[in-house]
């Protein structure tokens, strides 16, 4: 039994936030690790009212637990209230990790909070308010030292919370301390508050901003008016232990080379509970903490005035300007308390674009104080109210995605016809495996340029037209409330999926028409089902004039066959059955999943056989190689124009296809069984003249069948027309 290391499917559901993407993992929970990793999952995401009492009975019915679990079930335990079987599994279970021990014994009320952090010790004296706001510890010895840091304390409406912030400002050991609380134009209604905390201290400055702009706008404010020579940040309903501030100047009065340090913090509740299920080390990044080196600062430049995000921008921005040495980490115990909160689900975009735009940066292309030069969501820019549009097209954006390979023209197109057209991102469940993926770098620029437009699920968004690129982005999309609202909407796809219609009606309120890419997936859609179908196909897409390639004759003295390869083993499996190993055919294969090895074991795929792994070669140069481009997919797959083979037409490769797409192709390509392979392709390697004939019969197809253009004209047509 495996003992050790997430389970990718459990990745991938937990980035999905997702109750449909419990699924995949539940078919294959057989075994005590895959059972706890789904336990894992459902506890972590706690989407439903009965997950937490769902994950403990998975791991309550095992009778072996994997060691990896063992303080996951002791977590999920504790939150569900069964303090006793708590207590029992702890003296039971071995390998509970030390941080997850320790978070219990404090919950549990068996060993002090102050075990978790420095000294000198945090205690928690009874009084009228949230424990959180009675933190407090014991005195500290003071330092004082010519150099000042500048403490920025943002806040908006504040109460409580802000004084506890600043008191602990006030008791830091770091005595040369300038703190300035930055209100952003809070009403007078919350003058009282601002008094209190001025009251603290002589130290506390506060500054009153005339309008709200957001946190980050403010902290700007409180970055030009420090006179410090170090400066840091606190949130507003944070914490900071009296050690923070020294011991996160020390690295930066040792290295003058060092630009910034940030410290770590310990997430709590309101009522000081730490555990939190799946969590395993007591530390959480604190990007609010940075402390950074103010006459450097005008190098990298102000925060990005977003809502939300801003400092994580910051840093990465800082590292890319002055190296990645010129940030420190400090390792050690936390050294400040958060409250537990979520992250917006559109930072992910957020720092999608802004790690496109530091490339820029890092290249010496774009300055580091320009302002924001990438896009940012609406929600992050503090802008409402609906937005209307005439197509959205919805799909993996991401480079494994590929929505992007033809999205981009289609979207383009739709432009040139006037249509107002976005893209929204719905991830394909199989790409979260290893984590979240930023968008295709080509996307993301023309997103950033402003050429293409991105919505978020949740912007406030009407749309004439959804189209979900395939049933795969929709079946596991994320569960919540939704902005987005459609008057129509298509999936692109061949095969009836309920779940992804549900999904579709959840997401956009409108049950889906369905779409194929030509005649057999039309077939197959309205024989046996009963779904509605639109009376429009979509078929595939893309440039011609970006793939082509000059074709004079034959690659070599042998026919060289290849096949771009996107699936898994069962791909693999079929092309070893099928492609004859023999001396006559150069076989070359593009393994863009990187699944080629695992699927052939230990003996590996044919000597015979090239085998590229993922990037080693781009998809053009590929292209560029072969002679004749091998589809030999399932039987069940709809026999209609796809992207792979229309793709190696238009680079000038000849397709071989099995006989049951001719229909569709006519004399584009060339078509026999897998047994027939070497000697079709033999025949026309012979013939110069036929072989480049039959190359430009494939590439016109392309040109005359599969442009953008003629996907915006049907897509138009549909938004409109229906």
């Amino acid at each position: 039994m495996r003992a050790t290391g997430p389970h990718p499917l459990a990745v991938a559901a937990l980035q999905a936030r997702s109750i449909a993407a419990r699924q995949p993992l539940a078919d294959i929970a057989t075994d005590p690790w895959t059972i706890g990793e789904l336990a894992r999952v459902i506890a972590v995401q706690n989407l439903r009212p009965g997950d937490l009492t769902e994950a403990l009975d998975l791991l309550g019915g095992l009778r072996e637990i994997a060691d990896v679990h063992q303080g996951l079930h002791c977590q999920i335990a504790y939150v569900s209230g069964d303090h006793a079987l708590t207590r029992a599994l702890l003296d039971a279970y071995d390998q509970v990790p030390d941080p997850v021990r320790a978070a219990l014994a404090v919950d549990l009320g068996d060993a002090p909070l102050a075990g978790l952090l420095p000294s000198p010790k945090v205690h928690v004296p009874d009084g009228p308010g949230e424990p959180f706001d009675r933190v407090t510890t014991g005195p500290v010895q003071r330092r004082g030292h010519d150099r000042r840091i500048t403490t920025v304390v943002t806040t908006a409406q504040p109460g409580s919370t802000l004084l506890t912030a600043v008191r602990s400002l006030t008791r830091q050991s770091w005595t040369n301390h300038e703190i300035l609380v930055v209100d952003d134009g809070s009403s007078t209604e919350f003058e009282p508050a601002l008094r209190a905390a001025a009251d603290l201290d002589p130290r506390v400055r506060v500054i009153r901003m005339v309008a709200p702009g957001g946190p980050f706008v403010a902290r700007n404010a409180g970055l030009d008016a420090a006179t410090g020579d170090f400066v840091t940040f606190q949130d507003a309903d944070g914490w900071s232990h009296p050690l923070r501030l020294e011991r996160q100047v020390t690295p930066l009065l040792a290295d003058e080379r060092l630009f910034a340090t940030t410290s770590t913090a310990l997430v709590v509740t309101a009522d000081l509970v730490v555990t939190r299920p799946g969590r395993t080390s007591l530390n959480a990044a604190d990007p609010s903490s940075l402390m950074l080196r103010r006459p450097v600062a005008a190098r990298v430049g102000h925060f990005d005035p977003v809502r939300a995000g801003a400092d994580l921008e910051y840093a990465e921005r800082a590292r890319s300007v002055l190296g990645p040495a010129a940030l420190h980490e400090l390792d050690g115990p936390p050294l400040a308390l958060t409250r537990l909160g979520d992250r917006p689900g559109c930072l992910r975009s957020y720092i999608s674009a802004f790690r496109r735009w530091h490339v820029h940066v890092r290249e010496g292309r774009e300055p580091a104080t320009r302002p924001r030069a990438f896009a940012a969501p609406r929600r992050l820019r503090g802008e409402t109210g609906a937005r209307a549009y005439d197509v959205v097209l919805a799909g993996d954006w991401t480079t494994a995605g590929g929505a992007g390979a033809a999205g981009i023209g289609q979207l383009q197109a739709l432009a040139a016809r006037r249509q107002r057209a976005a893209l929204l991102h719905l991830d394909d469940l199989a790409n979260l495996r290893e984590g979240p993926r930023d968008l295709d770098p080509a996307v993301q620029e023309l997103i950033n340029n402003g050429d293409l437009t991105q919505i978020e699920l949740t912007d406030d968004a009407r749309a004439r037209l959804v189209v979900a690129r395939s049933a795969r982005v929709l079946r596991y999309a994320p569960e919540g409330p939704t902005g987005v609202r459609a008057q129509r909407v298509l999936i692109e796809d061949a095969v009836a999926d309920p779940a992804a219609a549900a999904a579709a009606k959840r997401l956009f309120g409108q049950w889906p028409l369905w779409t194929p890419a030509g005649p057999d997936g039309r077939r197959r859609l309205t024989t046996g089902t009963d779904v509605t179908v639109a009376r429009l196909d979509l078929p595939s897409t893309l440039d011609a004039g970006q793939w082509r390639l000059d074709r004079r004759g034959p690659r070599a003295d042998r026919p060289v066959v290849g096949r771009h390869c996107r699936g898994g083993p069962a791909e693999w499996r079929r092309l070893r059955e099928e492609v004859p190993e023999t001396g006559r055919l150069d076989v070359r294969l593009l393994d863009a999943a990187g699944s080629a090895d695992r699927s052939f074991g230990r003996f590996g795929p044919p000597r015979s056989w090239l085998v590229y792994g993922p990037g080693e070669v781009s998809l053009r140069s590929f292209l560029g190689q072969i002679d004749f481009y091998l589809h030999l997919p399932p039987d069940d797959e709809p026999a209609d124009p796809g992207p792979d083979v229309l793709t190696a037409l238009a680079a000038g490769c000849v397709a071989v296809l099995p006989y049951r797409y001719s229909a569709a192709f006519g004399d584009a390509a060339v078509y026999c069984t897998p047994e027939e392979v070497p000697d079709t392709v033999r025949l026309l390697h012979a013939n110069r003249r036929a072989l480049r004939d039959q190359s430009a019969r494939g590439a016109e197809y392309v040109r005359r069948h599969h442009t953008h253009a003629l996907y915006a004209e049907r897509v138009s047509h549909l938004a409109t027309q229906g």
